[in-house]
């Protein structure tokens, strides 16, 4: 009897995103009851990104007016931001998605390649990454096409393409040789690993990055310094060397080579490590027994994308503090964005009880779960905020002032992050879920971000602009409120018909 045939990377990779994407559809009809549902939100965010796209293109442009001779002068930070923005986002659902899922374990036992599946997975980050990058970078690309000429129009979108996909395939390398350095260091797989490797990638993004910011001192003469001088190039000015032009351009072949490479490679197989919660009890704290709040913080903290997240992200903010001590200040709000991302830890807060609601069949109460997953995740980011906010204080001399006064619009971000999360499907079954649940709503939040901040800056009375905040803070919390009320009793009905 012949050996069954293999099926070829292209093949498998078409498959697996096509299932993907259709499972990842599915869950969020059934999250929120029929499709026709699902098509709506999916075209509400859509609309949502495109109006985000255009009105933060129109303020920039106020602020930037952006023509081919300035695009020329700046072209080292212009470039950096198309190169670093879709690198994070890669990163960041690199992050999320879970290294085994539901699909790999069904191709396991088919005539498929190991190599092809993981290949097959990791184009599915890079095209979330992709996508979350070049929709955030989009409103400074677009700035090329309001110059009114059309070849710098192509070429400034074109290149925002290139340097995205560049990006994308940067991050993808970097975090595959990080993980397998440090699984075969530390002789561990799993959480750990990934989120150490998450935070090697991350500092040497945010180093190439800042290096090519003319910032502090600096020349803008860093790391990304040829993708600059290429995009100057292209805009008219004086041609780089010759190796400049060979290097960006060969380089996007030689990190799919490489993603090739490390694709075949073997992988040795260690014992994955896992967050250990609990410890040493009393007797009498014992007899009573955690509470719901806590379960649903250990419930929170082992749901392993989470874990990773919650470990890039103090890394993330830790490095935003040592870049204040050094600098001696936050010129380009590092500090506050890495804030803006933890404050999106939210999203994950519903996905590990998607399928089982625990709490309803314990106390029969349909909304049991609501109070207790909010204060669990609140828990977690006031503890954030109160130790990296006294260390960027500490280091940088900013006033409790001036960081209490970004804490409304962080929490607003919470609340909206925790709604995000419970209408997005978050699960273990499949490997884009989380990351493009993740995306979606960082960029959603950037979005809503921009939006606040416009509209308090509309103000300069102080108190009007605490009452506004203090309004928005409500709000945000009452939207999640209504849509978990909502969903759960949505969810009941369904469990009883």
């Amino acid at each position: 009897m012949a050996a069954p045939r293999r099926v070829g990377p292209l093949a498998v990779t078409a498959a697996v995103h096509r299932i993907t994407w259709r499972m990842w559809y599915n869950d969020l009809s059934r999250s929120l009851g029929s499709k026709a549902k699902a098509k709506t939100l999916v075209i509400a965010i859509l609309a949502a990104i495109a109006a985000w796209t255009a009105w933060s293109s129109v303020e920039l442009g106020k602020q930037l007016g952006l023509d081919p001779e300035t695009g020329r002068e700046i072209a080292v930070p212009v470039a950096s931001v198309m190169f670093a923005m879709p690198a994070l986002a890669t990163l960041m659902a690199v992050l999320y998605a879970p290294s085994r899922t539901l699909l790999t374990e069904l191709l396991s036992v088919l005539p498929v390649r190991e190599a092809h599946v993981r290949g097959a997975t990791r184009w599915l980050t890079v095209a979330v990454g992709f996508s979350g990058g070049l929709l955030v970078s989009a409103p400074l690309a677009l700035q090329f096409v309001f110059t009114g000429s059309a070849a710098v129009a192509l070429v400034g979108v074109g290149y925002a393409v290139f340097a995205a996909l560049l990006g994308c395939l940067a991050t993808q390398v970097l975090t595959e040789l990080a993980q397998v350095a440090a699984g075969r260091i530390l002789g561990r797989n799993g959480v750990m690993v990934q989120g150490i490797s998450g935070l090697l990638t991350a500092a040497l993004l945010l180093y190439s990055f800042m290096t090519s910011m003319p910032m502090n001192g600096g020349d803008g003469r860093g790391v990304l310094l040829p993708l600059g001088e290429v995009l100057a190039w292209l805009l008219g000015a004086t041609a780089p060397a010759w190796w400049v032009l060979v290097l960006v351009a060969a380089s996007p072949v030689i990190l799919l080579a490489a993603l090739g490479l490390l694709e075949a490679a073997p992988r040795k197989e260690f014992a994955p490590w896992r967050p250990r919660l609990g410890g040493t009890r009393t007797a009498k704290a014992a007899s009573k027994g955690p509470t719901f709040m806590v379960l649903e913080l250990r419930q929170w903290l082992r749901y392993p994308p989470n874990a990773v997240l919650l470990l890039f992200i103090n890394g993330l903010c830790a490095a935003a503090v040592v870049s204040a001590a050094a600098t001696g200040g936050d010129e380009l709000g590092v500090f506050y964005v890495a804030l803006g991302v933890a404050s999106a830890i939210g999203i994950g807060c519903y996905g590990p009880t998607r399928r089982h609601h625990w709490m309803y069949r314990v106390t029969g109460t349909a909304t049991a779960w609501i109070g207790p997953k909010f204060r669990a995740v609140l828990l977690i980011w006031a503890g954030m905020m109160a130790v990296y906010g006294t260390a960027f204080m500490l280091v940088s001399g900013a006033g409790p002032v001036e960081f209490a006064l970004a804490l409304p619009m962080l929490f607003v971000e919470l609340c909206a992050s925790c709604a995000l999360g419970l209408l997005l499907p978050v699960s273990r079954d499949q490997s884009i879920g989380g990351a493009v649940s993740e995306a979606v709503a960082v960029v959603g939040l950037l979005g809503l971000t921009f939006g606040l901040q416009s509209m308090l800056a509309a103000s300069a009375n102080l108190l009007i602009s605490l009452a506004v905040q203090i309004a928005m803070m409500a709000a945000a919390y009452a939207w999640y409120l209504l849509t978990a009320r909502w969903l759960a009793l949505h969810r009941t009905e369904m469990a009883s018909a």
